[in-house]
């Protein structure tokens, strides 16, 4: 489970095993000798190095030392129990969701994303409308200020992955991929089935699919259902 760990992680942070043994050398040495490639390597293949390298990793990749062995639903919410006060309060309001690879756009180019996560965010359910809670949410990074002040440069968006061809749709804010890209965006649908694209940013113009083009220029992938900010 360790070599597995380790790799998921650095891979996350998007680390080379160079990178990561030269960060290692900043904090601990392997009797007094320095870090290098072939360690990694090593711990990757299955060899378990001393606690006090494991320490070390975890604090490089800035996460529990218990993520290396386990990142489980319970193994996460031990490492609440153990650190936080008034835990069962704390799990029972609390939301893991992942945080998808890739981005959406506001404004800018979005990446189409992966259902792969890069990571997982631990999120109070005050931030997500409570008819939501208990749904299989999902999040991901904003890069543009065109939903401000929804949403800023950098921000998360949470929401819910539609299925092709859902109908019935309410007003409102959507994870959508058309062939600017994939962005999040406010949706009006109107009575004879057009849809109105637009930005919460007044400086950028909205932009009208017809029904019969709906299909062809516009997928609706997920709703929107909170967000958090950086600061």
């Amino acid at each position: 489970m360790f070599a597995s760990q380790l790799k998921k992680y650095r891979l996350n942070r998007n680390m080379t095993r160079k990178k990561l043994a030269e960060e290692l050398n900043k904090i601990v040495f392997i009797d007094k000798k320095e870090i290098d490639v072939n360690n990694i390597t090593s711990w990757e293949r299955g060899t378990n190095p001393r606690l006090e390298i494991i320490e070390a990793i975890s604090q490089v990749l800035d996460i529990p030392v218990q993520y290396l062995f386990d990142d489980s639903n319970q193994a996460l919410d031990k490492i609440i129990q153990d650190k936080l006060p008034d835990t069962n309060n704390i799990i029972q309001n609390t939301k893991k969701v992942p945080l998808l690879t890739g981005y959406v756009g506001a404004g800018s180019t979005g990446e189409v994303y992966s259902r792969d996560s890069a990571n997982y965010l631990y999120i109070d359910k005050k931030m997500i409308t409570a008819k939501y809670h208990d749904r299989d949410i999902k999040a991901l990074l904003v890069i543009g200020d065109s939903m401000i002040p929804f949403v800023d440069h950098n921000d998360i968006v949470l929401f819910i992955e539609l299925d092709r061809g859902q109908y019935n749709l309410p007003d409102g804010k959507y994870i959508i991929t058309t062939a600017s890209g994939t962005m999040v965006k406010n949706l009006t649908f109107k009575s004879n089935g057009d849809i109105v694209i637009s930005s919460c940013n007044k400086a950028y113009e909205s932009e009208l699919i017809k029904a019969n083009e709906t299909q062809e220029y516009l997928d609706i992938v997920g709703f929107v259902v909170g967000r958090i900010l950086k600061s």
